[in-house]
Formats: C-alpha cells, sequence, structure tokens
C-alpha cells in the first residue's frame, strides 16, 4: 500500500483526523461522533439524523462528511456518488452549497481532486462518475415529481445529505431510501432543526 493510499485509508476510518488535516479544525464533540458515526463500517446503509439549533454547525459537517466521502470511498470501477437537497433550490445553494465551497477551498489536496460548481462537485479525473449534485424540487410539485428529485443516484457507495430536512416532502427522502438498498455503502445524513 502506498503512503497516499495509507492516508486515505486512514481519512476513511477517521474523519475527524480528515477534517484536521484538511482544515486544521477540531470538530466539537457532537461533530465528533457525527463523523465517527458516518464512518462506521459495521454498518452498510445508515440513515443519521443531525438535529440542533440554527448555528451549532450542522452544515458543515454535512460539507465534511461531503468532502470525506469523496475523497476516501471508491474503487476501481465503482465510484462514489451522492445528492444533495434543501426545502428550496435557494436554500441549497446559499447554505450547503456554498459551505462545500467555503471547505473545499481551504484544503489544497481537494482543490486539486475536485471541481466544485453551482450544481455539482465532482472528481476532476472522473466528472461523469465520481459527484455530488445538488437537487431541488418545484414548490408545486406532485408527489410523483418529488419522489423523483433523489432517483437515478446508482454506486455501490452511495451518500444523500438532507438540509433543513424537517420541512422535506416524504417522497424524497423515499427516493433516497430506495437508492440505499442497493448500495454496498449508503448513507442518509440529514439535518435540521
Amino acid at each position: 500500500m502506498s503512503p497516499a493510499q495509507a492516508k486515505l485509508k486512514e481519512w476513511r476510518h477517521e474523519p475527524c483526523r480528515f477534517v484536521w488535516d484538511q482544515f486544521k479544525v477540531t470538530p466539537d464533540k457532537w461533530q465528533e461522533r457525527a463523523l465517527n458515526a458516518f464512518a462506521d463500517q459495521n454498518q452498510e446503509r445508515l440513515r443519521m439524523s443531525l438535529q440542533a439549533c440554527a448555528g451549532p454547525g450542522k452544515s458543515a459537517v454535512l460539507a465534511w462528511i461531503e468532502l470525506n466521502f469523496l475523497s476516501c470511498y471508491g474503487e476501481i470501477g465503482e465510484h462514489p456518488k451522492g445528492a444533495a437537497v434543501s426545502i428550496t433550490q435557494e436554500n441549497l445553494r446559499d447554505n450547503l452549497w456554498a459551505e462545500l465551497s467555503k471547505w473545499q477551498g481551504r484544503s489544497q489536496f481537494l482543490s486539486e481532486i475536485l471541481t466544485w460548481t453551482a450544481s455539482r462537485l465532482f472528481a476532476k479525473d472522473h466528472p461523469e462518475t465520481w459527484f455530488m449534485s445538488a437537487k431541488s424540487f418545484p414548490k408545486s410539485a406532485d408527489p410523483d415529481t418529488l419522489g423523483k428529485t433523489l432517483s437515478g443516484i446508482h454506486s455501490k457507495y452511495v451518500l444523500f445529505l438532507i438540509d433543513e430536512s424537517g420541512a422535506i416532502p416524504p417522497p424524497v427522502g423515499k427516493a433516497a431510501e430506495q437508492a440505499l438498498s442497493n448500495c454496498g455503502f449508503g448513507r442518509i445524513v440529514q439535518a435540521g432543526n
């Protein structure tokens, strides 16, 4: 195993080390518990809920999880894929998606391997198959349209981030659940007040 492979394996199992190495930030205790739960290799599929008041760093945890996922998961022919959604497209753009950009920009390593755009964060060497997409749904969407919001994400490694989850319509979450049923390593991480 090369030193780079060993470092990625370490970060995969110790996401708090990833946060320190990339951003020189020590997560709060509750953030540490969330990061460690995400990395629990004994759980093939996991649903996590971050519930807290406004301001303690939920969006930072979601961003760290996403950046760890895109950096440390995958294998030859099996690239990590994910989607992020919030209560509105504007909320996603102005909060979680902006948070992803902020943290990615603070890391030379992440800036070298990932490209951030207004609708996608992807691996530079596999832009079509190694990514996190920003997803949204029309406010007036019917249940069928809502259910398609997170549809179509298939991989051995799958991650869904659901921000402001208390106001997300149930059909959106059901699509994420369906994708989790067909993956090897899958996570749904939701956050809300």
